[in-house]
């Protein structure tokens, strides 16, 4: 008898045990782990990365009015050049070949110039419309004298053949002064190559520096004819280094002329510091910004560069990581961990709470809102949590 009883206790004893274990791993399935702290009083920090590259703070252009072939290029970018150093060297055959084009271009412009002025770019049809017409008018003032005030037909007729023909005479004169002025502008721009062709050539076919400086990008190409006006950059000798580059504007919007920023150059472990903000133009949703380099900053024009700017806000009164702000612009909240009585006691919930987000940067967000100081915050959890959940605080953190 005595043993049926033992077994009996064994028994419960082991379903107790069984139902317990499978209490706490149904509870652990259902029961949300969460990390939370309380809201602690700091300041944000918005940082930006913008990338771009070096260039120099004054570019000289040596410009061309002519698009000539490059037979020899005798520099290459950071050259140190002097004043009447040779550059290039030109094609002399076609050299001359587009100096005989140019002069015979400029030659027939002349003459397309004197043959508009020839048949009507002067005032002569003018003046003999405005003759006729003012005869016309004689006419009417004299028959309408002795024909007590009243207006001939004949009189009326000729007062508007003549102004008919004065209209056209302006119109045409007009036109004929804008197609003129339209022939000269391109004649000077003729003009100013054909000069250019005759200097290079009273230079054998050399392209000469025009300054002392370093040499920048260089748009030409041995052997091919020139797609632009210019030759090449010459950076000054009082010229520094730039870093320059774009990022969208709202990406960059704490950046302003002055600030302090660091700058990182491709290739480069040591970045440099504490340099200063130039200038910060925004247009069409980008912002360019120029910031100097240092006098004697181991950089190269083109070399490819990050800068990284940091603006801290003011002190705000409550600052929790992004990961505890829920929702949307219209409808922010938290949750917050509160202890609830019921009829299986004492239960640890996540609890709702509606909120605004003041302020925010890539980590943290400032807010107001109906928590107490010493609530803790729901910033991470295993699994999805709502109002009213079950949690777990697995850690909890009390900031000031």
């Amino acid at each position: 008898m005595g043993n049926r009883y033992i077994k009996i206790f064994i028994i419960c004893i082991g379903a107790a045990f069984a139902l317990t274990m499978i209490s706490r791993v149904a509870d652990s399935v259902t029961v949300a782990k969460v990390n939370a702290e309380t809201a602690a009083r700091g300041s944000l920090v918005q940082r930006a990365t913008v990338n771009g590259e070096i260039d120099a703070s004054k570019k000289h252009y040596v410009r061309g009015a002519a698009a000539l072939r490059v037979e020899e290029i005798h520099v290459g970018q950071g050259s140190v050049v002097n004043e009447g150093d040779i550059l290039f060297s030109l094609d002399y055959a076609y050299l001359a070949d587009e100096a005989e084009k140019a002069g015979i271009e400029l030659s027939n412009m002349r003459l397309e110039i004197q043959k508009l002025r020839m048949e009507g770019g002067s005032s002569s049809a003018v003046i003999s419309a405005q003759a006729e017409l003012d005869r016309a008018l004689a006419d009417d003032e004299f028959n309408r004298g002795i024909n007590d005030g009243v207006q001939m037909i004949a009189d009326r007729r000729k007062i508007e053949d003549a102004e008919r023909k004065l209209e056209e005479a302006l119109k045409n004169s007009g036109k004929n002064n804008i197609d003129i002025e339209i022939r000269e502008n391109s004649m000077k721009l003729k003009q100013k190559e054909y000069d250019e062709i005759l200097e290079i050539i009273k230079n054998e076919g050399k392209i000469l520096a025009d300054m002392k400086g370093t040499v920048g990008e260089i748009f030409v190409v041995q052997g091919e004819v020139m797609k632009s006006e210019n030759y090449c950059t010459i950076i000054p000798e009082d010229a520094n280094f730039v870093f320059i580059g774009e990022a969208d504007a709202d990406e960059a919007q704490y950046i302003k002329t002055g600030d302090t920023v660091t700058v990182t150059l491709s290739g480069k472990s040591r970045a440099l510091t504490n340099l200063e903000v130039k200038s910060v133009s925004r247009e069409e949703g980008m912002a360019r910004i120029i910031a100097d380099l240092p006098d004697g900053a181991d950089a190269y024009l083109g070399q490819k560069a990050t800068l990284s700017h940091e603006e801290k806000s003011d002190e705000y009164r409550h600052l929790v990581p992004l990961s505890a702000v829920r929702g949307s612009e219209s409808d922010y909240y938290i949750y917050v961990v509160r202890e609830e009585r019921g009829v299986l006691g004492t239960q640890t919930v996540a609890s709702r709470i509606d909120i605004d987000v003041i302020e925010k940067d890539n980590r943290n967000a400032a807010i107001d809102g109906g928590f107490l100081a010493d609530d803790l915050i729901i910033y991470r959890s295993n699994k999805s949590v709502s109002e009213g959940d079950r949690v777990r605080v697995q850690s909890a953190e009390i900031r000031n």
